[in-house]
C-alpha cells in the first residue's frame, strides 16, 4: 500500500470512529446548584403533566382558568418542597441532554401510568 493509501485510510478510520463516538462528557452542561433528585422530578413533572392536561382540556373551573393553574403549580412544588426556579432549571438541564431524556421521560410515563392504575376513578 502506498503512503498516500495509507494515510487516507488512517483518516477515513479516524472519521469513522469519531462520528460513532456518543456525545462528549464536556458537552453535558453542568447540574444546576439547585438540581432536583431524579426521583423527586419525576414525580413533580408527572404531577405537573396532568395539571397541564387538565388546563388543556378545560378541566380547571372556578374563575381565571391561568390563575388556578399557575396556583395549582405553586400547591404541586409547595408540597414538593421545591422552588419555581430549581424545578425549571432542572427541567432544563433534563431537556438539554438527548441522551439521557428519554429514560426519564420513560419514568414519568410509568409514573403517569401508576397514579392511573391507583386512580379513585378507575
Amino acid at each position: 500500500m502506498s503512503r498516500r493509501g495509507w494515510c487516507a485510510g488512517i483518516v477515513l478510520m479516524v472519521i469513522a470512529f469519531a462520528g460513532c463516538d456518543p456525545r462528549a462528557k464536556q458537552d453535558v452542561p453542568p447540574p444546576p446548584d439547585d438540581l432536583v433528585g431524579r426521583t423527586l422530578f419525576v414525580e413533580i413533572h408527572a404531577e405537573l403533566q396532568l395539571l397541564e392536561a387538565a388546563y388543556r382540556q378545560r378541566m380547571l373551573h372556578g374563575g381565571d382558568r391561568d390563575a388556578l393553574r399557575a396556583a395549582h403549580r405553586a400547591r404541586i412544588l409547595g408540597e414538593a418542597g421545591v422552588t419555581d426556579s430549581a424545578f425549571t432549571a432542572t427541567y432544563n438541564w433534563w431537556y438539554s441532554q438527548p441522551e439521557a431524556l428519554p429514560k426519564v421521560l420513560e419514568e414519568v410515563q410509568l409514573k403517569l401510568d401508576s397514579i392511573a392504575r391507583n386512580s379513585k376513578w378507575n
